[in-house]
């Protein structure tokens, strides 16, 4: 339809917000299965972001935000928050991003709305209701649910993946060695969650999950009985297929701690899409380390064995990109028979 050159100039003004794209709603349909999922998070909303427009043409499936989506530090006044959101909509690689992918968001402490807090925060429930108004989440997230912790289920059978989003903020313990980083009515749901079937899980959090507890970030060794209940929880449901998905640090790296799980408990770590830090020790690590300021992830999931190929099994691929250069700077795969309980010889 050609456009009407007559049109009073006051109409224009009047209709133009109705059709301005970072008004819009639209929602991509949800993939029915999942081959490639792109890991987002600890992203400046004030700077510029060229990584998102790297998501947009590696057009993942899903795109997982794993918090420090923005920077929203609020201590006296929560709408500070929705100003923050504002900003990363107004990009358009993310409006782009948002029309084409379906995103599955949890947050850290910078876009919970105060560094490195938990329970105390005064304006945790005004923060959690702008959360699921801005990620579009007010269906996965009930307005009652103490936190913005959910769950889904791309595809079926052998091609089932299961994706957790855990919160890690709103019922948190101070660090201590019984504090708790969940609450009970989240760590109950938690267990219904991993009962059910599912060939692959990414369990997501905030912060890393396999890393030492002497480090000056933060982690879940810092709550070591959590942790322990963690690792207890997927040995003792039989869940099989669990991989960590970690952000917080403005680099990429894999990490992995032997057993203990029932197998080994591997850990994808990737955050700082616009952000450089310099890594510190971790004794889990067991991949280089992926530096570039602005970066991007992947995660390509390969389900089936290529035909012709024993060697070729199914498994997930983690590779961090430079988003300037497109060059990878880390790789790291996990085969499926990896991921499996051992075989009970007690009989």
């Amino acid at each position: 339809m050609k456009p009407l050159y007559w049109m009073p100039a006051f109409l224009t003004i009047v209709f133009w917000p109705v059709c301005s794209p970072a008004l819009a709603d639209t929602q991509p349909e949800e993939p029915e299965t999942v081959t490639r999922i792109g890991l987002l998070g600890c992203h400046k909303q004030w700077l510029p972001a060229p990584a998102l427009l790297n998501y947009v043409e590696a057009r993942p499936d899903l795109a997982l935000w794993v918090g420090d989506n923005v920077y929203a530090d609020a201590d006296t006044d929560p709408a500070h928050i929705q100003r923050c959101y504002e900003q990363l909509e107004a990009k358009p690689a993310f409006r782009q991003l948002r029309e084409q992918v379906t995103f599955l968001a949890t947050w850290d402490d910078h876009d919970y709305g105060l560094n490195n807090d938990g329970k105390n925060y005064k304006f945790k429930e005004e923060s959690k209701e702008l959360f699921r108004k801005f990620w579009r989440h007010e269906g996965r997230i009930p307005e009652d649910r103490p936190g913005v912790y959910h769950a889904d289920i791309f595809g079926e059978g052998e091609q089932a993946l299961q994706v957790i989003m855990l919160d890690g903020r709103f019922n948190r313990d101070d660090e201590g060695d019984n504090g708790d980083t969940l609450g009970e009515q989240q760590w109950q749901w938690l267990e219904a969650q991993l009962k059910k079937p599912a060939r692959l899980r990414l369990i997501v959090s905030g912060y890393q999950v396999l890393l030492d507890r002497d480090s000056k970030f933060e982690t879940w060794a810092k709550f070591p009985k959590a942790r322990k209940r963690l690792f207890n929880l997927i040995k003792d449901t039989g869940a099989e297929g669990a991989v960590f998905i970690a952000g917080d640090q403005h680099y990429g790296e894999a990490s992995r701690m032997r057993d203990a799980l029932g197998y080994d408990a591997i850990e994808l770590m990737f955050a700082g899409i616009n952000q450089y830090e310099p890594h510190v020790f971790n004794s889990y690590r067991v991949s280089p380390v992926a530096h570039a300021e602005h970066a991007y992830a992947l995660i390509d999931i390969q389900w089936r064995q290529t035909a012709g190929d024993d060697a070729d099994e199914p498994h997930l691929l983690f590779r961090c990109f430079d988003a300037r250069t497109d060059e990878v700077e880390l790789t790291y795969r996990v085969n499926f028979d990896e991921l499996v309980q051992p075989a009970d010889n007690s009989d």
